[in-house]
């Protein structure tokens, strides 16, 4: 009952971080905005992070196995072929978008100049990697992407995210990720 409950408080912690990071972005991210956001008390915080790298380093992990759960979960429900190949897109775009994903990129732009954070990033996001390789790409399975059109996708993907604060027109996003595809047929 004890781990359980444990276990419901580090959650609720780290759900709040994303939240912090996504509305505030990583230099106003704190404990006390997190421990705010959780709705918990100093000691229940500090229970499970007892530094911001730590706490930091936790949401690391916490956003690449949201993401990863998703693409675990939804990949095999995918067909095969032409249509297989464009679910595939969609749902790594949905997977590499949203709150989640901007929590992550303001975890990877800390990392530039934390080396505490760099330090735990690299790893979560090189086992990230795999796991995405090994769910999308191929050569045997039809309807896969190449490791090759995985990267480039991914850049995408990145770009279009770090420039959605400056885009106005929604509609862009969606426009470049049809064209993407439309270009690999």
């Amino acid at each position: 009952m004890g781990q359980q409950r444990g276990a419901r408080t580090r959650e609720r912690i780290l759900e709040a971080t994303v939240t912090c990071l996504v509305e505030h972005g990583f230099a106003s991210t704190t404990m006390q905005r997190v421990q705010n956001e959780a709705g918990v008390s100093r000691g229940a915080l500090v229970h499970h992070f007892t530094s911001m790298d730590e706490l930091l380093v936790g949401a690391v992990h916490h956003v690449a196995k949201r993401q990863l759960d998703t693409l675990i979960r939804d990949t095999p429900l995918l067909d095969c072929g032409t249509q297989g190949r464009e679910q595939r897109v969609w749902l790594l775009h949905s997977v590499m978008s949203g709150p989640v994903f901007l929590a992550g990129l303001e975890l990877w732009l800390a990392a530039r100049t934390n080396p505490t954070l760099r330090a735990a990033l690299v790893p979560v996001e090189r086992e990230l990697g795999h796991e995405i390789n090994a769910a999308l790409t191929g050569e045997d399975a039809t309807g896969n992407l190449t490791r090759f059109e995985l990267d480039e996708f991914l850049v995408t993907l990145r770009g279009l995210a770090i420039t959605s604060v400056l885009r106005e027109d929604p509609r862009v996003e969606r426009h470049v990720i049809e064209d993407w595809i439309a270009t690999r047929r």
